[in-house]
């Protein structure tokens, strides 16, 4: 699809998209020129978890951020702290406690970093 036509598909302008694409949270057209059907269901995609981010009151900086793990999946979220799960991941193979223990040691590592 063109820029027009997935602009219409977000119902959001060109220069929102262009945006998008400016801040890597959507990848550039797959091609080029006027009539070149540069857009596809990555970019629709793509588009609409940027504007349903937004539209939750995010600022575009965090949207990055969040955008830049893809299709991780957040399971816990509290404090400014969240934990990220990445899909692929075989659920069965982890070991629950080194990961617990692992991550309460990267978090007391972090909040020292302040005291020192």
């Amino acid at each position: 699809m063109t820029l027009i036509e997935l602009s219409e598909a977000l119902k959001v302008p060109p220069r929102q998209i262009r945006f998008m694409i400016s801040e890597g949270c959507m990848p550039p057209a797959n091609g080029t020129g006027r009539g070149a059907d540069a857009y596809d269901e990555t970019h629709l995609i793509k588009g609409r978890r940027y504007i349903n981010l937004h539209k939750l009151g995010m600022k575009p900086q965090a949207i990055k951020v969040l955008m830049a793990f893809d299709e991780a999946i957040p399971i816990y979220q509290n404090l400014g702290v969240e934990l990220r799960i990445d899909p692929s991941a075989d659920i069965s193979k982890i070991d629950q406690e080194y990961l617990i223990s692992q991550i309460s040691d990267a978090l007391r590592a972090y909040l020292k970093r302040d005291q020192l």
